[in-house]
This record gives C-alpha cells, structure tokens and sequence, in this order.
C-alpha cells in the first residue's frame, strides 16, 4: 500500500519554503524507516512524486531505525542518535539536518492530518519533556541559591571570628 505525500509536503513547502531547496538537492532519495515493532516502511522522494510506502524499500539510500521512546524524543528535540542511521549516512544528515529546520507547528500538522488522539498524545509528551526540563533548571536554580547563602554563612562566620579576637 502507498500514500502520497504530495499535498503533505505541498502545506510544508508553505509553511517553511526555503528548507525543501536542500532536500530537493538529494531526489532521487528513498530511505526506509523502523519504529520498534511496527512494521518496517518506506518513503519515497523525487520530483514528481512523494510517496509514503508500507513496505520495506530494497534498495534504500539510507535507513533510520528507532525505538518508540528515541522517536518521540527525536520529533521533539529534533535529534537522531547517529547509531540508529545506516547506509548513506551523509544523504541521512543531509536530509534530517533540512528537515530540523523547519519551524512548523507539528502539533497542529498531526491533528490535521491524523486526528486528535495522536495530537493528544505528541501533546502530553511534549509537556511532560517542557516540565521535566524546567523542574531540573529550577532545581540547579535552586542549588545555586542555597551555595550562595553557605559561601556568605561562612564569610560571616569568618567576620564574627575577626571581630571577637
């Protein structure tokens, strides 16, 4: 089975219109994609179609195999472990590096085009990794306050021995 892509990346060409040029570069590009134990597929790019296959691509440029957790990291963070590229590894960064540079809202692209569960749930991921990244920056804030006042309880002390002796 295959979907196209076409209209998909037609609304991301004007939603960030210089970062295709770089991708564009790459066509023919075809690379095959591996999430835990869904099953292996297959996206296809060239100038005249884009195509979304749901099978495993013989012949790949490049192929990114993930976790489902190192997944939902990487469309956060925007970060792909190296150790999960193989093949063509500079076509992959290439065509990753483009792709981290588009600055779309990605949680209103999965609602549109895959309903609200799924923009539900990138969303709760997406809050829980912003929470736990301000609550350790509290924490540090924290724990440079609570150094500051030891540093000026013992200057102090040192001032209180000066003063009396």
């Amino acid at each position: 089975m295959q979907i196209s892509l076409n209209k998909f990346l037609q609304e991301l060409k004007s939603l960030s219109p210089g970062v295709f040029s770089q991708i564009e570069n790459l066509y023919p590009l075809e690379f095959n994609l591996e999430v835990s134990s869904i099953s292996k597929f297959s996206i296809a790019l060239n100038h005249d179609t884009q195509a979304f296959n749901f099978f495993e691509n013989p012949n790949p440029n490049f192929s990114i195999k993930l976790n489902a957790f190192t997944m939902l990291n990487a469309l956060n963070s925007k970060q792909i472990p190296t150790k999960s590229i193989s093949g063509d590894v500079e076509s992959a960064l290439i065509f990753l590096g483009a792709l981290a540079n588009i600055d779309i809202d990605l949680e209103l692209l999965v609602y549109k085009y895959f309903g609200d569960i799924p923009a539900i749930i990138l969303r709760k991921v997406i809050l829980t990794q912003s929470a736990d990244k301000d609550s350790l920056r509290q924490e540090n804030e924290a724990n440079k306050i609570l150094e500051s006042f030891r540093d000026l309880s013992i200057r102090l002390d040192r001032l209180e021995h000066a003063l009396i002796n």
